[in-house]
This record gives C-alpha cells, structure tokens and sequence, in this order.
C-alpha cells in the first residue's frame, strides 16, 4: 500500500566505487603534463641553461656553471653544442685547469676546425699542459685563418719560444702493413738478357706478404748559445715481414748544428752515419753531411720554404765497385690556404756517381700534397709524386740502358676524436708504379697500413 503523494520506494543495488579510479588518473594527468607557468616566466630549455652558465662562469661562480653544463649534456643542435663546449673550456681555463679544458677544446676543433679561436685556444691549453709539439702544430695551423696582425705576431712569438726551449725531439710511429710486392720485384715470369728469354724463378716475382713497419728517433738540443743548437740525434727504421719476403733495417746517427733566426727561419747543417741490413744481413754503410735552411714567407707566415742539400758516400757490403757518391737538393714549399687545409709542392733533383757507369744517373721527383680537415674530426692527407731515372750507360749484362718513371699515391685517414693512449689511429694506403725500360726493374705494389700518430 502506498500513501498518497509518495513515490513508490525503489530499491537501490550497490555499484563498484569509481572514485579512487577517477582520483588515480586525474593524479597520473597532474604529473604527465607540465604545469603552467606564472606570467612572464621561462621554460628550461638548452638555450637557458647555457645563457645561465655562462653568466655564473663570468660572475665567478665556475663549478655551478660546470655542473649545470655538463648535466645538460651534449646537444644535437651544432650551434648550442659549439656553445656548451666553449662555455666549459673557458671555465675549465679560468679555474686554472688546462688539462680538463683540453676534451672540450678538443671536440670544438674537430666540429668546428675553420674556427681559429678554438685553434689557439687548444694550442694554449696543450702548451700549458706540456705538450709543446702538438701546440706549435695547431698554432701554424691557425696562421691559415688569416689572423689580425697582433694575434699573428703573438702566435709567431708563441712557436718561437716553443722552438727555442726545446732541449729534445723524439718520435714513434708503428704499423700494420700488409703490401701485394713489399720486395718491390717484377710480375714477369721472363726477361731477355740480350736476345735469349730467361724464366724466373719464383721467389724472385712479385709477392704479397703482412708485415710491421716501425719508425724510433730521439735527439738530444743542447743549448750552445742564445741563438745556436747542438744536434745529437739517433733514428731506426724497420720493415719487418712474415715469409720470404726479406726484412729491411737501417739506423742513422746525426750530429749537427741548428741557428735560429728571425721569421722563424732555421740554419742548419751536420753529419750522418747509417747502416743498413736486409735480411739480417750487412748490405750497405753511408757516411755524409747536409745543409738546411727553412723560414716562413709573408707578414701572416702563411706560407713557408724549406730547403735540403745532402751529400753522402754508400759502400755495399762485399761489392766495392758498386761504392755510390749522391749529391742531392729538395726543395719544399707550403701555404696554407685556411685553418683547415695545407698545400704543398715538392722538387728532388738527385745525382749518383758510381765506378760502374751503368749505376750511375740522375734522378727527378715532383711531388704534390694536401691536408684537410672535415667538420666531425677526420683529417685527409693526400700525397701524389712522379719521379724519373736515366742512368748513364747501357747496363752490359743485360744490354740495356735503364730508363724509369715511378709514380706514387698516398692516402691518410685519421679521426682525432679516436684516441689510444695520447695516439689517434690513422689508415694509410699507398699505390706505387714504376715502369723500367729493363723489365726486371718494373713493379706494382699496393699497401694498407694501420697505425698510430700524435700529428692532430
């Protein structure tokens, strides 16, 4: 029974509680999206962070620029990147640190290398830090950016002193080097003495062989006078292969003397001792004396001569009528058109006198070089050279007076970025042809090598 103006009860089933659920989400939403800012404020982007690093490291306050720039990390816009680089260099420099700018210097020259302020500031920070021969290499490269008149009388200074406190030089190179022809022998299974057709053996064609190749020098700059140095110096090569493929050895001792001068020009001169061995075997001793003299060229010191006269005597070893006297001239020019390319030009005019007139001749070689950096650290070096060879009678075994043209390419790859111990890995690949009017003399050879240089 129902009272009157009453509704019907109705009766009521309970349902889940979607409250918390509703609760949950709005909460999820909340913390997702970004809140809103008050009037006038900014969003935390790179472009802040920086511009606020930068002011704190000009206040004063480095180590809180340092933190915030290095939690924002690397950036993939160039130009902030550039930014943030510079920005920890310059903090790590003004808080006395040279050694921790030089990572950030570093990757700026390898993604900027047109820019000669980062140039010269990696140069500073690598001479402060001790490694002078590095410095004075990007110092020269700088001069290419055409520098204003008072930067470039700094950096000549710079390179000058560096030149003038060096009391020692050493170098180091070591290489993997596979070669098609590492003896430089013929591909002809036949050649004529006269008119008669000899085989050859195996062993003496042509032959791909793996090998090592090492360079060790050191020499010693005792200071003499304010202007003058003693050179005492003792290097090492060595071609090392696997097989039958001989093994090539030859040490050099040096005694000289160098003058500095004005315009960074260098007087030079002393003499050289060198043995040689092929296959553990004594082949040849050389006994001589060069000149050198080299200066820079220009009020920018953009471009640079260097000139090399060399006379020496070579006894080979069980063959006193084969004693040689070489008087040789190089002349070598360099420019650098930019902070990211060099040019070069190269002349070798050689002469050898021998008691065998068909050992004696004339030799002549152009070469021609180039080195580019590309933006992202990879440095191109490219050498191509022709030479050719007369000599002055017909050799009377085989009835013929050798004429040759050689030529020569050279490739070499180094990413600066890549770096083992101090050394940055560098791939260098070589051709070589020589075509010989005595076809034993003739070869192709072909080379890869993988090694390590300091040279970046």
């Amino acid at each position: 029974m129902t009272l009157p103006g009453k509704a019907p009860a109705t009766r009521r089933t309970r349902g889940p509680n979607l409250r918390p659920l509703f609760l949950a989400v709005t909460l999820g939403l909340c913390l997702a999206l970004p809140l809103p800012h008050a009037a006038g404020a900014e969003p935390t982007t790179p472009d802040r962070v920086i511009r606020q690093a930068e002011a704190q490291i000009l206040n004063g306050a480095a180590e809180d620029g340092i933190t915030a720039l290095t939690t924002l990390g690397p950036q993939a816009d160039r130009a902030q990147e550039l930014r943030r680089l510079w920005a920890l260099a310059m903090a790590q420099a003004r808080s006395d640190r040279p050694r921790a700018a030089l990572p950030h210097l570093e990757r700026l020259v390898s993604l900027a290398p047109e820019n000669a302020t980062f140039r010269v500031e990696l140069a500073a920070a690598l001479e402060r830090a001790g490694q002078t021969d590095r410095a004075r290499y990007h110092y020269d490269l700088a001069r290419g950016a055409g520098l204003d008149s008072d930067l470039g009388q700094e950096i000549a200074r710079r390179i000058d002193r560096i030149d003038r406190t060096k009391t020692w030089e050493g170098s180091f190179g070591i290489a993997l080097t596979p070669e098609s022809n590492a003896a430089r022998r013929t591909a002809a299974d036949t050649i004529f003495i006269g008119n008669l057709p000899f085989r050859l053996r195996p062993e003496a064609q042509a032959k791909a062989a793996q090998g090592v190749k090492l360079n060790l020098g050191i020499a010693a700059l005792p200071a003499l006078g304010p202007d003058l140095r003693a050179r005492i110096g003792l290097s090492a090569e060595a071609r090392l292969f696997e097989g039958t493929t001989p093994d090539d050895v030859q040490t050099t001792a040096e005694l000289g003397l160098v003058h500095f001068a004005d315009r960074s020009q260098r007087i030079g001169g002393g003499l050289l001792f060198s043995k040689r061995w092929i296959d553990a075997q004594d082949y040849s001793t050389s006994q001589g004396g060069y000149l050198t003299w080299s200066r820079s060229l220009g009020a920018q010191a953009r471009s640079g001569v260097a000139l090399t006269l060399l006379h020496d005597v070579t006894d080979f070893d069980g063959a006193a009528l084969r004693r040689t006297t070489r008087n040789l001239a190089a002349l070598r020019l360099t420019h650098l058109v930019s902070g990211q390319m060099q040019l070069r030009l190269g002349l070798t005019l050689e002469r050898s006198d021998s008691r065998l007139p068909w050992e004696s001749g004339d030799r002549t070689m152009i070469s021609i070089g180039a080195q580019y950096a590309f933006r992202g650290g990879v440095l191109a070096d490219l050498d191509l050279s022709t030479g050719h060879l007369t000599r002055d009678a017909t050799d009377p075994f085989f009835g013929i007076r050798r004429k040759e043209d050689r030529h020569i390419a050279q490739l070499r790859l180094t990413h600066r970025d890549w770096t083992i111990g101090g050394f940055a890995p560098v791939l260098e690949l070589g051709i070589e042809k020589q075509r010989s009017s005595n076809s034993i003399y003739s070869y192709d050879n072909t080379r890869a090598a993988i090694g390590l240089t300091r040279r970046f």
